[in-house]
């Protein structure tokens, strides 16, 4: 066997054996002791992609934030969520504006509410559009603030139809501000129309800057029917 029929012979084996080597898996979180998992890790956009290409993306993960420059892009994660509970914290500037997308579809509102004596859906912690919260919980602008949100995804029957809506239970601050309350269909902005499926969970960028941090959920198991 000459020189070339040997080097030749050698690389093919190389070649071979290089795509014979399975590619990494996936990084998937584990959740902690109490069964919460992290969305977002607090370094980069791993596991998010922005929802257009129309908008720019003006997402960025700094110091352990997840962070809006501006008007852009909304953010949603590829992990797709059904019934769950969701710890996030946010910073909102004044007169800031946006939202945390349940499935992508109903909008918790995240806004410079401190204050404000008039209740009503657009103010933080409200169901935009759809559920006004039972009192104000909002801090100054340019404080953190929290959100224990559980959530259980609308049901479709037989017909493909939905035949029980989602319902959600909000805490800001510490505070319970909507407690176990039926969301009466989407909300502005989502989207699309698919109630009863699983979605990521997007957060609003279109609008201000706003800053986010701690993103985890944890899945509620389906009630028996």
């Amino acid at each position: 066997m000459n020189h070339r029929v040997i080097a030749a012979t050698t690389a093919a084996a190389f070649w071979l054996a290089v795509a014979s080597v399975p590619a990494p898996a996936a990084e998937t979180p584990e959740p902690d002791k109490k069964g919460w998992i992290a969305l977002f890790n607090g370094k980069d956009l791993k596991g998010w992609h922005a929802q257009t290409k129309q908008r720019k993306n003006l997402w960025t993960a700094k110091d352990g934030e997840l962070v809006n420059q501006g008007t852009g892009s909304n953010l949603i994660s590829d992990v797709p969520l059904m019934d769950h509970e969701l710890h996030i914290e946010f910073n909102c500037p004044k007169r800031g504006n946006s939202g945390v997308y349940l499935q992508g579809r109903y909008e918790v509102q995240v806004a410079d509410s401190y204050g404000q004596e008039k209740l009503r859906s657009g103010m933080c912690g409200g169901i935009y559009g759809k559920i006004t919260p039972k009192l104000n919980a909002a801090k100054p602008a340019g404080e953190w603030q929290t959100f224990a949100i559980k959530f259980v995804s609308a049901r479709l029957g037989p017909d493909g139809e939905v035949a029980k809506k989602a319902r959600i239970t909000v805490v800001h601050n510490g505070k319970p501000i909507i407690d176990d309350a039926e969301i009466d269909g989407l909300t502005g902005g989502s989207v699309d129309r698919k109630e009863g499926t699983s979605a990521g969970l997007m957060l609003q960028g279109d609008h201000t800057a706003i800053r986010y941090r701690n993103i985890k959920y944890r899945p509620i198991k389906p009630q028996t029917e």
